[in-house]
């Protein structure tokens, strides 16, 4: 892995006709450098776009409406933005009186073409069409932002940062829709993975670890750099939720020093159909297997973890179970509150404010359930909104 790995602003971007579109001048910072080690990130794109940085007025937003042929093409887009900052009062340096520059190159005239006047544009286009595009969110801990996304393209693969986890959901929705429009009417599998990296024990003492987490060699996390203890003992307490998933067979935690991450220290290989096969994580101790051989001492890491296969069907076979839970949420809930084990009813509630934010009921939802427990203890105050 190199150091200054971009990440781009997702806000220097347009979706243009199926393309993400980035338009910037040479001395504009269209992107931002991050010294963490590298994720997938194609070196053909960062060579392509070695020189690019972020707009510095990236973050505001012109008020007048443009016209729909504006967005039509990438030559309505560049004239867009070009003047946005024109307006914006962006100085322009003119022109020396003489007829060539100290490098031998002709100053353009002052009664020539409106495009001769202006410096030349960066495009940059990601093509979301066919079928191998891929996009899905990265973990802060591999490019070093909190709220990224990676698209995945024949194109190689590139990072985007948001500045908020509801922004970065709607991108990733946003983009995915664009890649594949029929997505909801076709049958497909969504894998994910929920890990808590607890603590390990007997490790290399007054050493800064951390462990990288691989699937199928590919990494995806990694942990905080801490020094573990003189025992050996260090805690993370860290918590990992990796969603849109390729196929894999195993995760390989990697025991490495922050120093010098490779090779590391120590590590184990867990199939992920040992954690797929309960309904409930899997939480115990996995020896580490060390590279210089056995001692008296074997390291060992506690895991709870968690994989799950949905295969998810056409949407038109939830139609009868949305209108169901619509129309008969309040029974629905009254029979199941008092049946469903608690560690139950936190997935079961998301999950129910989930289908009924499609439908529009969410809000209705919501009220009912608290004008109904009220009505349920309302000699009892003390105990109002006190269950689960």
């Amino acid at each position: 892995p190199a150091p200054h790995v971009p990440v781009w602003d997702v806000s220097n971007f347009s979706l243009v006709d199926g393309h993400l579109v980035l338009v910037g001048r040479d001395e504009e910072a269209l992107c931002r450098s991050r010294n963490q080690p590298r994720s997938s990130i194609s070196e053909s794109f960062n060579q392509h776009l070695a020189g690019a940085r972020r707009d510095p007025a990236a973050g505001e937003r012109s008020t007048e409406t443009s016209s729909a042929s504006q967005f039509s093409n990438v030559k309505g887009l560049l004239w867009k933005r070009l003047w946005e900052r024109r307006a914006r009062g962006v100085p322009k340096a003119e022109p020396p009186p003489a007829g060539t520059i100290p490098n031998g190159e002709r100053v353009p005239s002052r009664s020539g073409s409106r495009e001769s006047l202006v410096p030349a544009a960066k495009v940059v286009q990601v093509a979301l069409g066919g079928d191998n595009v891929i996009v899905r969110p990265v973990h802060g801990s591999i490019v070093g932002e909190r709220f990224c996304f990676q698209v995945l393209s024949g194109q190689g693969s590139q990072s985007f940062g948001c500045t908020s986890l509801a922004e970065r959901d709607r991108w990733i929705e946003t983009l995915r829709r664009t890649a594949q429009p029929n997505k909801d009417n076709c049958e497909r599998q969504e894998l994910a993975l929920t890990l808590w990296l607890y603590e390990g024990r007997d490790l290399p003492p007054h050493r800064p670890l951390r462990c990288h987490l691989h699937l199928d060699g590919t990494l995806f996390a990694r942990t905080t750099a801490k020094v573990a203890g003189p025992e050996g003992e260090l805690f993370w307490g860290e918590l990992f939720q990796l969603a849109a998933l390729p196929p894999s067979r195993a995760l390989t935690i990697s025991l490495c020093r922050d120093d010098h991450p490779a090779p590391p220290v120590a590590s184990v290989t867990i199939p992920l159909a040992e954690l797929a096969a309960t309904k409930q994580p899997l939480e115990r101790w996995y020896p580490l297997s060390c590279a210089g051989g056995g001692g008296e001492l074997v390291p060992a890491v506690r895991v709870r973890g968690r994989y799950r296969e949905v295969r998810v069907l056409p949407i038109v076979n939830y139609k009868e179970l949305a209108e169901f839970i619509t129309f008969h949420y309040r029974e629905l809930c009254a029979r199941l509150e008092p049946t469903i084990a608690l560690r139950h009813k936190e997935e079961l509630a998301a999950a129910l404010v989930r289908v009924l934010q499609s439908t529009g009921k969410a809000k209705s939802f919501l009220i009912d359930l608290g004008v109904a427990e009220l009505n349920r203890f309302v000699d009892r105050e003390e105990l109002i909104f006190r269950e689960n």
